[in-house]
């Protein structure tokens, strides 16, 4: 039986084996030509690319979004990577274009997307242009997300609701805590997400690695409710919604880079592990990993995970890192494949095939900014690596 189990883990490598190298600076320079001809085709530097559409001319063009949106703040940030990768300061220019009108929401506290919103607008462009206004912005909305944080549940509330409502999205959502605690901030916004994590790594992670969507609390005791897959992921006992895995794998990763603390890399090594012995040979997931097999891909959740896995990759011992970073490496080069690479001649975005939540038939088959972001973010890494 040992010898069985071996063959198969050996056909599984086999089958995963390592692709050719891609050329991140090579891509790079694709990616420009995408930002240049998405700011032309946007325009307004106060709507943000979401999602493309499938135009009558047949082309896909950006559909976008006002500050509001969780969206808002990935083209500036893709923006500012370029600026910060490149030092020209055409980048510098555009992505403080972008960036400014997300002001309007450092003192919303109806959602906890706001840390997404502004950490990668404002957070990001303080850190490369020391700019002290927007240091202030990204501390106000760090105390705005505050606002959500129940001591009783020991979480940040996600969804607004009767009950509390937390999802694996959140992950992310808590880097500007983190952040802000370290930049002039309350050391309470550290303790909230310190909280957070531990309660998404005990209810969201599920002992084989897998993470549900959504942990739904009684906000009176703390106690849990509900565990579900269903919000965004396949309803199915098994059902593991493929972006939100990149987003535990990605957010305990980035936990314990401002904490250093053991249990979120052992946390994040369990949900990479996972993704990784799950994941189509391409390395490109489904958009739930259990749907099934001709269902339609889901691109930012991969571009998503490459970008943790190089950095998960430099916390663990060489030869764990060296998997985490071959890992990477196959998905970025899938993804820079033409069966996946976006043809300029047909949209500004970056990459095809993202899915934003097929339960709700939103943004199926399409261009996503998030996932372009992760992406660019990706290749960035890879070069710094």
């Amino acid at each position: 039986m040992k010898v069985v189990v071996c063959l198969i883990l050996l056909f599984v490598t086999v089958a995963k084996a390592a692709f050719d190298p891609v050329d991140p600076k090579l891509l790079l320079q694709f990616v420009a030509k995408q930002l240049q001809a998405t700011s032309i085709q946007v325009a307004s530097v106060t709507q943000y690319p979401a999602a493309t559409q499938k135009a009558a001319s047949g082309q896909f063009l950006w559909v976008t979004s006002g500050a509001g949106a969780w969206t808002s703040g990935f083209f500036s940030s893709s923006l500012w990577q370029m600026y910060n990768y490149t030092s020209d300061a055409t980048w510098k220019n555009l992505a403080e274009s972008w960036t400014a009108g997300i002001a309007t929401q450092e003192n919303n506290t109806n959602t906890h997307d706001v840390g997404f919103m502004v950490f990668y607008s404002f957070a990001r462009g303080y850190e490369l242009t020391g700019r002290e206004d927007y240091k202030r912005i990204a501390l106000q909305t760090a105390h705005s997300l505050s606002t959500r944080y129940s001591p009783i549940v020991g979480c940040i509330r996600s969804w607004n609701g009767p009950h509390f409502q937390v999802i694996v999205d959140n992950m992310l959502n808590l880097e500007l805590l983190f952040w802000a605690a370290e930049n002039g901030g309350s050391a309470t916004y550290k303790e909230m997400a310190i909280n957070h994590s531990d309660h998404t790594a005990l209810n969201h992670i599920r002992k084989a690695g897998n993470s549900w969507h959504l942990v739904d609390y009684d906000p009176n005791t703390g106690a849990v409710l509900e565990q579900t897959n269903t919000p965004q992921g396949y309803n199915s006992p098994n059902g593991t919604w493929s972006r939100g895995q990149g987003w535990a794998v990605y957010g305990f990763t980035m936990a314990y880079r401002y904490t250093k603390l053991e249990r979120y890399l052992t946390t994040a090594q369990l949900c990479a592990n996972w993704f990784l012995a799950n994941v189509p040979s391409d390395y490109v997931p489904k958009w739930d990993f259990y749907v099934p097999d001709g269902s339609p891909r889901d691109t930012s959740a991969a571009s998503l995970t490459a970008s943790g896995l190089l950095e998960l990759a430099k916390y663990v011992d060489t030869v764990t890192g060296q998997k985490y970073k071959q890992a990477a490496i196959n998905i970025l080069t899938s993804l820079a494949s033409p069966a996946y690479l976006a043809d300029p001649s047909n949209t500004a975005a970056i990459l095809l095939h993202a899915v934003g939540s097929f339960p709700d038939n939103s943004e199926v088959d399409v261009s996503l900014t998030y996932g372009d972001y992760y992406f660019i973010e990706a290749l960035i890494r890879l070069i710094n690596f």
